[in-house]
């Protein structure tokens, strides 16, 4: 098996929406408007065979020259602007809003961290707080219409999802939280397989077909060992119910973050352990795909810097290691390190923090 280790990516500064581990905020005490604006640059680097393009910028290369290798390093530079707008009904504990979810820095998970959500926040006391919402991708993502073709350029084409995320935390007052996301992938353009070099037949060609749903299980619990220090172990399960069965996949993931609190400053540590397994053999490979992926963050945040009230700073240095038997599918996923500047406005708009 090939071992493909991606750099460590390092953002010199910036700001984060959330400090604090909690799949739905608090909902602030007053009513009215409140929300806050990311400016961003991501940095770093990417290695993908699948993915051509996010906003204009490069992730792979458009020629290959053969399938049995993994894909080159493709330096990353990568603006971005993130928001939230919300309005918060205090006496309902209810708090509409609209706006980015916070970005996976980590593994810049193409399904989670490039979405817009409408929804809706509920505190029902002792029961918990829900969040409920319909997501939709945000900025611009190509993928080659034929990641296989080799000697000749690749095209492009969108990759688009749309779908729904479920939150509810502090279980019954409890510190469990369980999340659940269901959304639908579409390919613009789907010509896996179809060059003629491979003569792969009508079968095998829908068994490389992208499309389909992307389901996702997490659970979570939120460990307060102090006023300085909190855990949050958590399980999850994925399943990748593509159309075509040699890229659907399911599997485990297991994750612990640590939050550490002083004064101005938090800083938050993160290690996941994800095991993915496909469906079928891939008609290509000749191989039923199996992936293990290992990551790390570290990320240090600092609030009003330089007197700025408001703003909020951090440093941030990400790992991630990707295992997989094709070489050709060893890192599917690009890696960003991103700089933030934070300023929120009016109430708070996570509630905390």
């Amino acid at each position: 098996m090939t071992r493909r280790k991606l750099p460590v990516a390092i953002a010199l500064l910036g700001a984060f929406t959330a400090t604090q581990a909690l799949a739905v905020p608090a909902i602030p005490k007053e009513s009215g408007f409140s929300g806050h604006v990311n400016i961003a640059i991501g940095i770093g680097s990417s290695e993908s065979n699948m993915l051509a393009e996010i906003a204009g910028q490069d992730l792979g290369d458009d020629t290959i020259t053969s399938l049995d290798s993994g894909p080159d390093d493709e330096d990353v530079t990568l603006p971005a602007v993130q928001f939230e707008a919300a309005y918060t009904f205090a006496d309902m504990g209810m708090q509409l809003y609209l706006g980015n979810q916070v970005a996976d820095h980590l593994s810049f998970d193409l399904d989670t961290s490039l979405e817009t959500h409408a929804g809706i926040r509920q505190d029902l006391g002792e029961v918990g707080r829900f969040d409920v919402s319909l997501a939709a991708s945000s900025l611009p993502t190509d993928v080659w219409k034929d990641p296989y073709i080799t000697g000749s350029p690749r095209s492009n084409t969108e990759r688009t999802s749309v779908g729904i995320h479920l939150a509810w935390d502090q279980i019954f007052s409890t510190p469990f939280e369980i999340t659940y996301s269901s959304r639908e992938i579409e390919v613009d353009d789907e010509r896996s397989g179809q060059d003629s070099d491979l003569g792969l037949t009508d079968g095998q060609l829908r068994s490389l077909d992208r499309e389909g749903q992307l389901f996702r299980v997490d659970l979570n619990y939120d460990w307060v060992i102090s006023d300085k220090h909190r855990l949050v172990p958590g399980i999850g399960y994925i399943d990748a119910d593509l159309d075509g069965a040699a890229m659907a996949e399911d599997g485990v993931v297991v994750q612990l973050q640590h939050l550490y609190s002083l004064n101005r400053w938090r800083v938050v540590s993160k290690v996941f352990y994800e095991d993915l397994e496909s469906d079928a053999t891939n008609p290509i490979f000749d191989e039923q795909g199996e992936v293990d992926t290992l990551g790390g963050s570290v990320t240090v945040f600092y609030n009003d810097p330089f007197g700025l009230n408001g703003w909020t700073a951090n440093a941030s240095a990400a790992y991630y290691d990707a295992d997989s038997n094709i070489d050709f599918y060893d890192a599917g996923k690009p890696i960003i390190c991103r700089e933030f500047l934070k300023v929120d406005s009016g109430s708070n708009s996570n509630g905390e923090g």
